[in-house]
């Protein structure tokens, strides 16, 4: 089937990039294996991967359409996916167990979810940048150096995401709650200062504390730096000056210059103009009580400092999740540039200098392909993000593994996006991610989305994509879904529909029965393929006729048939209530040819049944009249299907 030669002209009236009407061998592998899939089971509806599915697909191609062109089908993309995984996560509790199928989908979810958010937060900071770079000395670096506007949305990215899922560095932020109401942690340290028998202790938040002082203070400050970690710097302020560690919030307040832009500003005579310097010597000062020998901060306290500082240690020693070694690195690398702003020398000098080194560091230790994806859109490379997809797929699938569902949809769709919003990419990379997806569309039996991705697809591999689909569709549901998608999707589907039935017909393997049922395809929208659906009609009564298969002649006939009469007559009686043109020579021919298929079977059944109610009362000398009659009535109504053959021979169709 795949090997049979076929018109590769473009079918699509919508063709968003027509990339070229060849295949490759990579391509021709695929269509391969997808030929090989089992049968596509229409009525395997009902678990959550199909529904699931089939909404987000669904509603990822209204956006589309909706939004072609423009940057908001990021934004939509967010959303739908959100409201997806908190349906996953609503079903898992309402379940009350872990379904290992829905565990995987959730985290890829919200994998996907992070992904649209880099996306969004870098549109929403170049904007902001946009606005103020005239009058801000932090806005006027970013809109000069990619490196700085990109770490400072990577640092707003990895805090969001630890406000989103509050584990890791940021697990105690849900805690936060128990101190609210606390004025001083230090009750015991300070009285035990008022009797005079305090020792080394002391009441300042560097001090050690006595009694249980030591544990309660301890937990503030790992509240404090989940809620820094989350990025909730005034909250994070508060709390130290409830804790009697008032000395550390105007730092804290310092931090706001990550997201406020009046902070620095380029006039000197603003109030505000030196702040940058200020809170250099700050952390000047912060570093070297970190550096100083024999300090007895606590590890929480040290922990707080170093982020406050910009430090990577001891942070980055201590980070278990990936994302938390991001925002070390990207804090780090943030409070560098922001050093490097305030002019002198900078504070942290191994600090990394770029979103591509701080993924070049971390990537190597994780395995979620999703990481590699946000670097990439971080840095608006949509080159390198469709590259590394295709690479993934492809050693994913060495190991004789399918790759994760709506990691492979994310991919697909990401491509899609990068097609409509012209992003610059490798579109033969781009086409086999499109076409590994239409492979998983039809194990999930969600055959009717696959017309929307063809289109994005080159013409040769589109078609066949689109032509093996519909050569396996069985049930007439699926048929007339994929027909409507089809006609959705700006394909011509009258044409595919002869294509199938022409293919089908061409295949000698095929037996009638199969001929017969791909020939329906040419039934289903009949008003618009009538004038097909007779022309291939005779073609096969023809096959039918010369292999002496007159069961096969009748069954084509009986599909053919309707309360209207039949297929002929309605051809005709169409043309006349339209008014339209004269029916073509070639259409006028199989009107009657089909029609003399339809006297000829209805001679014979009229003969068969006289034959068989007056055969036994005849004599012999009535059954020898008979018989010569019969002769001559066959040869009559032979007649037409002799002069049918005949026309075939010919090739005058």
């Amino acid at each position: 089937w795949i090997a049979m030669d076929f018109e590769t002209s473009s079918y699509s009236t919508l063709r968003r990039d027509p990339t070229g009407r060849s295949m490759d061998t990579l391509d021709e592998a695929e269509l391969a294996r997808q030929a090989a899939l089992p049968e596509v089971n229409i009525h395997d509806q009902e678990g959550v991967s199909y529904r699931l599915s089939k909404s987000l697909c669904e509603d990822f191609h209204r956006f589309e359409r909706a939004q072609d062109g423009t940057d908001e089908i990021f934004a939509d993309s967010f959303d739908l996916c959100s409201q997806g995984a908190k349906v996953l996560e609503d079903t898992m509790r309402t379940s009350g167990r872990r379904d290992p199928k829905v565990v995987g989908a959730l985290k890829q979810l919200r994998s996907e979810v992070e992904a649209y958010r880099v996306v969004l937060l870098a549109h929403t900071y170049e904007d902001q940048v946009e606005q103020a770079k005239d009058w801000s000395l932090l806005a006027n670096a970013c809109a000069h150096d990619d490196d700085i506007r990109q770490l400072m949305t990577l640092l707003r990215w990895s805090e969001q995401v630890a406000a989103e899922d509050r584990s890791g560095f940021a697990d105690l932020c849900k805690q936060y709650d128990a101190f609210k109401t606390v004025t001083n942690l230090k009750r015991d340290t300070t009285n035990a200062c008022q009797r005079g028998n305090s020792g080394d202790v002391g009441v300042d938040f560097d001090a050690r504390s006595a009694g249980e002082d030591t544990e309660a203070i301890d937990k503030a400050y790992r509240v404090v730096f989940a809620l820094v970690r989350c990025g909730d710097y005034e909250t994070a302020r508060s709390m130290l000056v409830q804790t009697g560690a008032a000395s550390l919030a105007p730092l804290l307040s310092m931090r706001r210059v990550h997201n406020v832009f009046e902070l620095t500003p380029l006039e000197q005579a603003d109030p505000y103009a030196q702040m940058l310097k200020k809170r250099k010597l700050f952390k000047k000062t912060v570093a070297a009580i970190l550096n100083k020998e024999g300090s007895t901060l606590s590890a929480p306290l040290r922990m707080l400092w170093a982020a406050l500082a910009g430090r990577v240690e001891p942070l980055l020693s201590l980070a278990n999740k990936t994302e938390d070694r991001i925002w070390v690195l990207a804090n780090a690398a943030v409070e560098a540039k922001l050093d490097a702003l305030a002019g002198d020398d900078v504070i942290m000098c191994d600090a990394p200098g770029s979103v591509q080194s701080i993924f070049d560091e971390v990537l190597p230790h994780e395995s979620w392909p999703y990481f590699r994806v946000y670097s990439a859109l971080l840095r608006g490379d949509a080159a390198d993000a469709v590259r590394f997809a295709a690479e993934f797929i492809a050693d994913y699938e060495k190991n004789d593994k399918s790759v994760p569902e709506h990691l492979l949809r994310f991919m697909c769709h990401l491509v899609v996006i990068f097609r409509n919003t012209k992003r610059h990419h490798d579109t033969t990379l781009g086409n086999r991610i499109i076409l590994k997806y239409t492979g998983k569309l039809l194990q999930l039996s969600l055959t009717h989305l696959i017309p929307f991705y063809v289109n994005f697809l080159n013409d040769a591999t589109g078609k066949s994509v689109t032509m093996q689909t519909m050569y396996r569709l069985k049930s007439v549901q699926s048929r007339l879904a994929f027909l409507e998608a089809l006609a959705e999707a700006g394909q011509d589907y009258r044409r595919l529909s002869r294509e199938v039935v022409i293919k089908s017909r061409s295949d000698e393997s095929n037996k009638p029965a199969d001929l017969i049922d791909r020939f329906r395809w040419l039934l289903y929208k009949e008003r618009e393929t009538e004038a097909d659906a007779v022309v291939e009609a005779c073609v096969l009564l023809r096959k039918f006729l010369e292999a002496g298969d007159d069961a096969s002649v009748r069954t084509l006939l009986e599909v053919c048939a309707s309360r209207d009469g039949s297929l002929a007559d309605r051809v005709r009686a169409h043309a006349d209530a339209a008014g339209a043109q004269p029916t073509s020579p070639i259409v006028t021919r199989a009107c009657a040819e089909y029609t003399e298929f339809v006297y000829y079977l209805n001679g014979v059944d009229a003969f068969d049944a006289w034959r068989q109610a007056h055969g036994e009362r005849v004599n012999e000398q009535r059954k020898d009249s008979t018989s010569r009659a019969d002769m001559s009535m066959g040869s009559s109504m032979m007649h037409s299907a002799g002069a049918a053959l005949e026309s075939k021979r010919a090739g005058d169709r």
